[in-house]
């Protein structure tokens, strides 16, 4: 049996003193929008699937090991990579993916951190065609001893739990590795950013959080008042509302259901056509925005090799890849993503782990009065990189 890992992490966001909007010229791409409907399919999938359905996913990781993974599979894999992924042709999609990571990996580290690493046995060597791509990611790669499996799981947690600043720990269990295993793909991305629109916390409060129709709790809720872009849809069934950043090209958006219970709905329509076309209809409101936004905590393991079938990946479970390792195929045992995410008044903290194991074979003259976004029910949020979604996730009791 050789196994090979891939892992995900992300990361997180505190805020600061603002009032003056960013630069909010952002280009669309077409690989935004692949993100995005890749993205909102599998967060609806992990959505239905989850028991708790406090959801947090950062699909971008996923998507860039799929792309990279892709390099080295078999055929059917790539083809069902390539298809999830929204691409037609695999140098797009690779390349795509490599060109984000090192524009990522370029910005200041003080508040991001993008690493691509790949954890080799020393029975075995990469491929030099995977090696060669590997490099385009900017990937480091290390040689272990998978025999030694509290070793090379303390290694490999170490990794992690340094690169997320201490967030991430223990992800990687010992006993999902052998003396069989050839190689680990991970990627962390870790976003550490300030809110430009700030919250008081002496304005928190406790209020009514409605679960559903016939639940309500009470929930510590943040409260702001200020000009914030804004957008509805009536075929979606939700508004928007978006909380820029300090850090240039960084925003969250709030996705609110007009129902109570409007959350699954809201995400199905979202799975179809993706979000980014209503990201870009944000727009300033003619009037300040009288925001309550509970602050709220989630974290949770993704079984992506349950998660991912569902969205059209499956063969990378059953299909040889012969391209990874030298002399030898392999095939992914398992895949997992643990995530987290924090908001409070100082920001957004998020965080992801992601492993696969492989195994061989206008203005009004007049000042309106503000407008009331309540967020007091279930509802979803986006964090996002110019057009490209980071974390996605929803907000449910």
């Amino acid at each position: 049996m050789h196994t090979g890992i891939l892992v995900f992490v992300v990361a997180t966001a505190c805020a600061v003193n603002g009032s003056v909007f960013l630069d909010h010229d952002y280009q669309r791409t077409p690989l935004g929008d692949a993100i995005d409907k890749a993205s909102m399919k599998l967060l609806n999938e992990a959505y239905k699937s989850a028991s708790d359905k406090n959801v947090v996913s950062s699909p971008l990781g996923i998507m860039t090991l799929l792309a990279l993974f892709g390099e080295g599979a078999g055929p059917q894999t790539k083809q069902q990579i390539d298809q999830y992924l929204g691409v037609s042709d695999k140098q797009e999609s690779s390349g795509a993916f490599s060109d984000l990571s090192k524009k990522l990996a370029e910005e200041d580290p003080s508040y991001l951190t993008v690493a691509n690493k790949i954890y080799v046995s020393n029975k075995y060597t990469l491929a030099d065609h995977f090696a060669g791509v590997a490099r385009t990611y900017k990937s480091e790669v290390e040689t272990i001893n998978f025999g030694n499996r509290e070793a090379a799981a303390a290694t490999i947690n170490h990794w992690a739990d340094e690169k997320t600043k201490g967030h991430i720990k223990d992800a990687v269990k010992a006993d999902a590795l052998d003396s069989n295993t050839a190689a680990g793909l991970f990627n962390v991305i870790f976003f550490q950013g300030h809110w430009h629109v700030p919250f008081n916390k002496n304005n928190t409060v406790d209020k009514d959080f409605h679960i559903d129709n016939n639940t309500t709790v009470k929930k510590p809720t943040m409260h702001l008042l200020q000009s914030l872009f804004y957008t509805e849809n009536k075929e979606l069934g939700a508004k928007m509302v978006e909380l820029p950043y300090k850090e240039a090209g960084f925003r969250m958006v709030v996705v609110l259901p007009d129902e109570i219970d409007g959350l699954p709905k809201v995400l199905e329509k979202a799975a179809e056509t993706g979000l980014l076309t209503d990201v870009f209809n944000l727009a300033p409101h003619n009037a300040k925005v009288d925001l309550d936004l509970p602050k709220f905590e989630v974290k949770n393991r993704l079984e992506l090799k349950e998660l991912l079938p569902k969205v059209g990946v499956s063969k990378m479970f059953k299909e040889g890849a012969p391209g990874i390792v030298k002399d030898d195929t392999v095939i992914v045992s398992e895949a997992f993503q643990e995530a987290f995410i924090k908001v409070d008044e100082e920001g957004a903290t998020a965080g992801a782990f992601t492993g696969y194991i492989a195994i061989r074979k206008s203005k009004n003259s007049r000042i309106p009065p503000p407008f009331i976004f309540k967020v007091d029910h279930p509802f979803l949020y986006l964090i996002l990189y110019q057009d490209k979604i980071l974390f996605a996730g929803t907000s449910t009791h």
